[in-house]
């Protein structure tokens, strides 16, 4: 593979426990209580669109205190194991190496620029870039059209659903970045490909050239 393109929530940095425990402690002071289970689902959805698709009133104003509650949490945040030792021999190997959010550009700098790994990345997809985000298709070209990729030499490595789905309406192969995935078989055995660590994907990226 020659170009590779990551999901960051749950992919790069684990931020799920982050993001759960924030959008509960939101939802439940205005008397919402959901499993986590239920919360899990929308894992990886731009946050507005999680909100509605949890049937969730006024999503716009709970949008804004969710966010506003996510620092509150922010011990829970960090970098997956190897993932640095991952980004810095892909871009020494010479592959191009793309992101593609859910995030706003503004979320992802409260995240991401800690744990300096901007530098490995030649394009930034963010919420809000395109007409559609995940699960269609719209954000992946971009970033294709962007890298000026081949798509038969390209991957999408993400831990949802919403980034296989993503991957697929985009017609490029989808890597399933199993360190951050919780339950494989929402898959439904769909996945392309199945990294179980890091390491995994750097010896793939190496030997499909």
């Amino acid at each position: 593979m020659e170009t590779i393109i990551f999901d960051v929530d749950g992919t790069l940095i684990s931020t799920e426990t982050m993001y759960m425990k924030s959008l509960d402690f939101t939802l439940r002071a205005h008397g919402i209580e959901k499993s986590y289970d239920e919360l899990y689902s929308v894992f990886g959805l731009p946050s507005l669109d999680s909100l509605i698709k949890l049937g969730i009133e006024n999503p716009t104003v709970i949008q804004q205190e969710w966010q506003h509650h996510y620092h509150d949490f922010w011990q829970e945040v960090h970098l997956f194991d190897d993932i640095q030792l991952l980004l810095s021999s892909l871009d020494a190997a010479g592959k191009q190496l793309g992101i593609v959010t859910s995030n706003t550009p503004t979320e992802y700098a409260d995240h991401a620029d800690a744990f300096d790994i901007n530098q490995y990345f030649a394009d930034f997809v963010f919420a809000g870039q395109t007409p559609k985000m995940k699960p269609d298709a719209d954000p992946i070209l971009k970033a294709l059209a962007d890298l000026q990729a081949d798509p038969t030499t390209a991957i999408y490595i993400g831990d949802s659903v919403h980034d296989m789905a993503a991957a697929h309406h985009a017609g490029i192969a989808f890597g399933m970045a199993a360190w951050g995935v919780r339950d494989q078989s929402v898959f439904n055995d769909e996945a392309d490909y199945i990294f179980a660590k890091p390491a995994d994907l750097l010896t793939f990226a190496l030997k499909n050239s």
